[in-house]
């Protein structure tokens, strides 16, 4: 297809900026904080409402881009993702940014699960490696790229720009996007709404505990994990009756692929959202560096993965998704390890670059091997559930590494180090466990020549 680098280009540049939007508020909290006059927890939502609307409803956009065609969900998501971004950059007060925040939540979960869909479209089997490397480099990077920006845009202009700088970009690709990303009449005939409503409510009461239990009481919480639990048990054996028609393809999860991506895509998640909020802490609380200097500390990460990001997909074409994996999840472990030790120790920060190089490595190594697994043999007209329910797991990961690193930093705030140790401990184990994950990767794609 002539326009199929021109699509994946579209793709890159509204993916990019989504994911971009999940940490680059982090280095600009203290200046947020102060213009608008906001409390702690006000500020806490700005984030948490955020990853609260991009989390739930993942499931439910997969499917719409199965039944509606993924170009078109994507488009429609990319403009509201850009208006949601242009409200943010003039909210008044915190009330209002939260809440524009929530849009652009909900913007960004109609888009996630459409990249991995139409790349399956664009791309042959032979030229898929090479397409999801660059996509990966995109994937990883944007995350960790968000402090770096965020940090450098709060510095030389103003806060409001972490968020207008996303309305550019959107345009941009949603014009190319129209023109160059192939279109479909949509291949199912069918919407599930007792599972979207089913896994909606019980994915948001699981995700509302996990950011707010520190608000909340015992009593509360319970209850919330309780119903959430019940409500996806619910779903789960609603979606084993449903067949071709189900939201969410859970019989995929009988494929050992598919499950050890999913698992390893959660740890990866988990641990590099997990991982911002103690550096940074570190960096500029602890050793009093300033929002420039802590993105130059972090841009590692980015730039090693952005290099590295097509020569992994390169290779994976030829070796197949195991080893590249492996050896991205064993370097994830030591990246935290490493800047674990430099946190805990308090030695100079500048040695978090070493760090955040490997980091940048290990992301590029992960990202698409799992994402090329995860889509490797679902059925067309399934793609986009496949797709939906992989992004959910990685993000709903994130979240519950949030919680957790959140949970320990606050329960432990009167000793820093013991927290932070605490915290790279959790979550260099969580990347183990991911390693382990991937060992039973299949050695090969299929149809890949061995």
């Amino acid at each position: 297809m002539a326009n199929k680098w021109g699509g994946l280009a579209a793709l890159l540049a509204g993916f990019f900026v989504l994911l971009l939007d999940t940490t680059i508020v982090a280095v600009a909290s203290p200046r947020i904080q102060a213009d608008l006059e906001a409390d702690v927890a006000g500020l806490f939502w700005v984030t948490a409402g955020y990853l609260l609307a991009f989390s739930v409803p993942l499931l439910v956009a997969g499917r719409l881009g199965d039944l509606f065609d993924p170009k078109r969900v994507y488009l429609f998501g990319m403009g509201g993702f850009a208006g949601a971004s242009a409200l943010c950059g003039v909210a008044p007060s915190i009330g209002w940014l939260i809440a524009f925040r929530v849009l652009q939540g909900l913007a960004a979960a109609a888009m996630a699960p459409q990249p991995l869909t139409l790349i399956r479209r664009l791309f042959a089997e032979n030229e898929r490696g090479r397409a999801l490397g660059i996509w990966g480099s995109v994937a990883a990077s944007a995350t960790l790229l968000g402090p770096v920006l965020g940090g450098l845009l709060t510095a030389t202009l103003d806060w409001r720009w972490i968020f207008w700088v996303n309305v550019p970009f959107c345009a941009v690709a949603l014009v190319a996007g129209i023109r160059v990303i192939p279109g479909s009449q949509g291949g199912v005939t069918r919407f599930d709404l007792l599972g979207a409503v089913s896994s909606t409510a019980g994915l948001s009461l699981l995700v509302w505990a996990l950011l707010s239990w520190r608000t909340l009481s015992l009593p509360v919480i319970v209850t919330a994990v309780v119903l959430a639990t019940a409500l996806l048990v619910f779903f789960c054996f609603h979606e084993r009756g449903e067949g071709a028609d189900a939201l969410a393809p859970l019989r995929l999860y009988r494929s050992s692929g598919y499950l050890s991506a999913s698992l390893a895509m959660a740890s990866l998640g988990a641990t590099v959202l997990a991982m911002a909020l103690p550096t940074m802490l570190y960096i500029q609380d602890v050793r009093g560096l300033g929002p420039i200097e802590a993105a130059v500390v972090l841009s590692p990460d980015a730039l090693v993965a952005v290099v590295l990001s097509p020569i992994a997909g390169r290779w994976m074409d030829r070796v197949g998704a195991r080893r590249p994996a492996i050896l991205g999840m064993t370097l994830l472990t030591f990246s935290l390890l490493l800047i674990g030790l430099v946190v805990v120790l308090r030695v100079n920060p500048w040695w978090i670059t070493a760090g955040a190089a490997i980091l940048g490595a290990a992301n590029a190594l992960a990202w698409s091997p799992l994402s090329a697994v995860a889509m490797a043999s679902v059925d067309p007209d399934s793609a986009g559930g496949a797709s939906g329910l992989f992004n959910t797991v990685r993000q709903v990961g994130a979240v519950a590494g949030v919680a957790v690193t959140g949970a320990v930093l606050a329960g432990l705030g009167a000793s820093p180090t013991l927290a932070f140790g605490v915290v790279f401990a959790f979550i260099s184990l969580v990347a183990v466990a991911g390693t382990v994950a991937t060992t039973r990767l299949p050695a090969h794609m299929p149809g890949q020549e061995i």
